[in-house]
């Protein structure tokens, strides 16, 4: 019984943990992206918006990249769980 809880509470912090780090990867990504577009504009001054826009997208694509490679872990990992 014991047993049974501990690896039921393992399981749960475990899955939330990864839930945790896909959230925070994919906000981080577009963070990143959308401020070096921002000071890139603002030092270059003739591009104004036009490179936020482009890096917001690189960010939001490289969060989504990061998304898809935490969970080909997780199923690589329940593949070799035999789950």
């Amino acid at each position: 019984m014991l047993k049974d809880l501990k690896e039921l509470l393992r399981d749960f912090f475990r899955l939330t943990a990864l839930a945790t780090q896909i959230g925070m990867a994919l906000v981080f990504a577009i963070f990143i992206g959308l401020a070096i577009g921002y000071y890139l504009d603002k030092w270059i001054k003739v591009t104004y918006p036009w490179l936020t826009v482009i890096f917001l997208i690189f960010g939001i694509i490289a969060g989504f990249r990061n998304v898809f490679i935490i969970m080909k872990r997780i199923q690589k990992e329940e593949k070799r769980k035999g789950l």
